[in-house]
């Protein structure tokens, strides 16, 4: 186990049972997002492949992704 996780591991273990429920949401809430932008970004991956040398699309997925961003 990293020292990052054991320190976690630690300071979860110090947190009275009723603060851990909002910790836990934060995680969950963190991999769900995590897991949807990794998701997208394979998609969006897999569309540009299919459309290369098509005029204009790279510059669309770029305008895309950076408005995501905004």
């Amino acid at each position: 186990m990293s020292a990052m996780r054991e320190e976690l591991h630690a300071l979860v273990d110090r947190l009275p049972d009723d603060r851990v429920q909002p910790v836990l949401a934060l995680v969950r809430e963190n991999l769900e997002t995590a897991g949807r932008r990794e998701r997208a970004l394979a998609i969006m991956e897999r569309v540009q492949e299919r459309m290369r040398g098509v005029t204009g699309v790279d510059e669309e997925l770029d305008r895309l992704r950076e408005g995501a961003r905004g």
